[in-house]
């Protein structure tokens, strides 16, 4: 990979991992290179728990762990400021009633 630095210069970056296998002269000979006599040597299986992919299997348990962890503050805000706003609407849908049946002793 190549970026600009701060000089406006080109700058080679980025990572390579490469695993170099030295052998001797015979064994060099004897499996020659590039002409596909045998398999790669394959990496070894990652160490992965029955529990990795769980999430797939339970989506519901997924969205909720996302949607608790990021925003459990914000829905609690939003749930309380509703529950006001209806218990605001109930006081002014049923005040003038109770007034009325105030004012003319009910």
């Amino acid at each position: 990979f190549v970026a600009r630095d701060e000089n406006d210069e080109m700058e080679l970056t980025g990572k390579v991992e490469a695993e170099l296998h030295l052998v001797t002269g015979e064994e060099a000979e004897k499996s020659a290179v590039g002409l596909g006599r045998n398999e790669p040597d394959p990496l070894e299986k990652p160490n992965r728990p029955d529990t990795t992919f769980l999430w797939f299997l339970s989506p519901l348990k997924a969205i909720r762990y996302l949607v608790c962890n990021r925003y459990k503050w914000l829905i609690i805000k939003v749930v309380l400021a509703l529950l006001l706003l209806i218990m605001l609407g109930l006081f002014l849908y049923s005040m003038p009633g109770y007034l009325v049946k105030k004012l003319l002793g009910a």
